[in-house]
């Protein structure tokens, strides 16, 4: 059966990986943002598919030809579309990878742009995370931020869920290093 949740955060995922995991890398936890900062384009999107029905009834499709207003309102649900899909793709990919060798930060920018950044275990010279107001509070999310003596100095995962989580393992990690 397939599954149709898409967890923000998966602790000892089995059926995820990544391009640059080592064969014996063992990924310990994945995270996405929390789901609640989809809500702005998911808002704006529904928002923005009843520009037509607006427009309509205000009566400016009248003052057109018809051909001219399918054309626009084709158009308008084309970037409507567009602007939903992406609002998906860029929560969906942008990942953040803990495993037992390093850090992965995989930044999506849009299809064909993506950065990805890593840093070994070892390089981690301070976690810290943040909390704050209270949505933040009441659905538990917030921003990791890792300091590194690797070529990118600081990795910042925004808006995960459970941040104490991933801090409290990183710091187990750190430890066994």
């Amino acid at each position: 059966m397939p599954d149709i949740f898409i967890s923000p955060e998966e602790l000892y995922p089995d059926d995820i990986d990544f391009e640059t995991k080592a064969s014996k890398e063992q990924i310990i936890l994945m995270l996405r943002q929390h789901p609640v900062v989809n809500l702005k384009w998911i808002v704006t999107s529904i928002l923005m598919l009843s520009g037509p029905t607006l427009l309509n009834l205000f009566g400016i499709f009248a003052l057109l030809p018809a051909g001219f207003s399918l054309v626009i309102t084709l158009s308008w649900y084309l970037v409507t579309s567009t602007y939903a899909i992406e609002g998906f793709l860029d929560w969906y990919f942008n990942v953040y990878f803990i495993t037992d060798q390093r850090i992965v930060d995989v930044d999506f920018y849009n299809l064909i742009n993506k950065r990805v950044s890593n840093a070994e275990i070892e390089k981690i010279e301070d976690v810290s995370y943040t909390t704050g107001g209270v949505i933040r509070t009441l659905l538990n999310y917030g921003d990791v931020f890792i300091q590194t003596a690797a070529e990118v100095s600081e990795f910042d995962f925004f808006a995960v869920p459970n941040p104490e989580r991933a801090v409290k393992i990183l710091d187990d990690l750190r430890s066994k290093v």
